[in-house]
């Protein structure tokens, strides 16, 4: 630690310390996603003739390419890694984001980077803890992934690949995030211009997949498609983690320098001056959570749509090819259907819907512990309720506006919309009541609120992935919202009811607490 600026150990510390159920839950979670995609493969792929027909089929249709990228062998190994390879680099992208962020640009906008810039610690030492616990994490979910997937029996040198693709992810875009925070003023422009960026070279990666031989240059210009291009189960290619590294170490050297040229708090980019008066629309509680929601919003609707749209054009045909072959026949028994080729396109339908539509409406619902603008705020004519009400009203209204487009995308293929909308819409109640123990957590248990809320998601699916593959039995399952919503289950409108009542009922509770303790959020 001595080549360190003073006292970046301690911080280190104090960010462990801060994180210690974080860290350990995204790469848990991660690990388990893993580990459960290798078990899922294993059941639907378990011949050499499946995996192939999966290979030439499956994994060269255009929306798999874009979404997911080409395969690179037909190993069990090497499908798996083509299923979700692309996921948990997106994942550790993201996870290593809000690290980076909540530790750099947050902690000024809230006063401690001033507060331990007054103690003897160098000007570059918060960036540098931040960058060296992150950076850390990531390497010890590559080290995990490769316990997990050598663990079941695949070859080690694939495993480690597939653990350095996903780490991979985390350090190019914690590196995004520190250069990102240095050019805005505000850690959620910050935040989210890193991931904008990675998600965006990720697409476009994509595109040059999709475009075959012409365009594969273009993912050769593109960190994501270096990274999606190691081959884990496929004839590893090592020297292309030496270009992520030394992509990272630019970046990361770029954010140093930036860092030197501002003031503390603030952007080398200037904010953008409002208007002297806010327009009418944005006086009171609903007006200021459409000014904080609408960017993510309207994201959400346009990532719906185009994905959606690619599903319902191009994905069911080859599904139906797929569920044809036999590859499919245990899982549809294991959820006793006749079609496979329909609940494979129900399965990835509520994949998609269920865990990042809950996803969104946790964070939309906890944004209210990070509105800084609260106190202020309450000590008008507001009463708490009131404010809640706003920014709940975006975790239960977005999800509703998704899945309708969604639906809607789903029926372009074949012109059945009704039915694309009754595939998406049925799991809206499932969806509210995990926003709504994200509120009944905030109102009851203050900053212990925030870890309940996540843990409740993640007990949620670590619940249903272990009953789809015969680790949790149907009295266990019962216990998630999802497994009422399930794209196997038989339910009607008393279930979609009752899963709604109980998703008001614990806002009730929710409001009730926050109601009565203080807002020391």
């Amino acid at each position: 630690m001595k080549a360190l600026p003073p006292n970046t150990a301690a911080l280190i510390r104090l960010i462990l310390r801060r994180d210690r159920v974080w860290q350990p839950l995204w790469i848990g979670s991660v690990a388990l996603f893993v580990a459960t995609t290798v078990a899922t493969i294993q059941q639907l792929l378990p011949t050499a003739q499946a995996r192939l027909h999966y290979t030439r089929e499956i994994a060269a249709n255009p929306v798999i390419l874009l979404m997911q990228g080409p395969a690179y062998g037909d190993s069990l190994g090497a499908a798996a890694a083509q299923q979700r390879g692309a996921a948990t680099m997106i994942f550790a992208a993201l996870a290593s984001v809000i690290l980076l962020v909540k530790h750099t640009r947050s902690d000024e906008e809230r006063g401690r980077q001033e507060l331990i810039g007054s103690a003897a610690v160098a000007r570059q030492a918060p960036l540098t803890a931040a960058l060296i616990v992150v950076l850390a994490a990531n390497a010890v979910l590559a080290v995990l992934i490769t316990v997990v997937c050598a663990g079941a029996g695949l070859p080690l040198s694939g495993s480690l690949a597939w653990g350095l693709l996903a780490a991979s992810g985390g350090w190019v875009a914690a590196a995004l995030a520190a250069v990102a925070v240095q050019i805005t003023q505000s850690a959620r422009i910050g935040g989210s211009v890193a991931f904008t960026v990675f998600f965006v070279a990720y697409l476009l990666r994509g595109v040059s997949d999709v475009g075959g031989p012409g365009t594969q240059w273009l993912g050769w210009l593109l960190p994501t498609g270096w990274i999606l291009r190691t081959h884990p189960f496929g004839g590893e290619r090592w020297w292309v983690f030496i270009l992520v590294a030394a992509f990272a170490a630019v970046l990361i050297g770029a954010a140093y320098a930036l860092s030197a040229r501002r003031d503390l708090g603030a952007g080398l980019v200037p904010p953008h001056s409002g208007r002297a008066r806010a327009a009418h629309g944005l006086r009171g509680p609903l007006g200021l959570a459409w000014r904080l929601h609408r960017g993510t919003a309207l994201a959400w609707i346009a990532g719906a749509a185009f994905i959606s749209a690619a599903i319902g054009l191009g994905g069911q045909s080859a599904i139906a090819t797929f569920g044809q072959s036999g590859g499919l026949d245990f899982w549809a028994g294991r959820t006793g259907t006749d079609d496979p080729a329909e609940i494979f396109f129900e399965l990835i339908v509520y994949k998609l819907a269920v865990y990042s539509l809950s996803l969104y409406g946790i964070m939309t619902v906890l944004r209210l512990r990070g509105d800084q603008a609260t106190e202020l705020f309450l000590s008008g004519p507001v009463s708490r309720v009131r404010w809640v009400a706003g920014h709940l009203l975006f975790a239960v209204a977005v999800p509703v506006a998704v899945l309708i487009t969604a639906g809607l995308g789903l029926g372009l293929g074949d012109g059945d919309f009704a039915g694309g909308l009754a595939i998406t819409t049925a799991v809206l109640p499932g969806i509210w009541v995990m926003a709504a123990v994200a509120v009944a957590a905030f109102g009851l248990l203050r900053r212990a609120g925030t870890i309940v809320a996540w843990t409740a998601l993640a007990l949620a699916i670590a619940v249903e992935v272990g009953w789809e593959i015969g680790l949790v039995n149907d009295t266990y399952f019962l216990i998630s919202p999802f497994a009422h919503v399930h794209y196997s289950a038989d339910f009607g409108l008393g279930t979609l009811s009752g899963l709604t009542l109980a998703a008001a009922g614990l806002v009730a509770v929710g409001l009730y607490g926050l109601r009565r303790r203080d807002l020391a959020l």
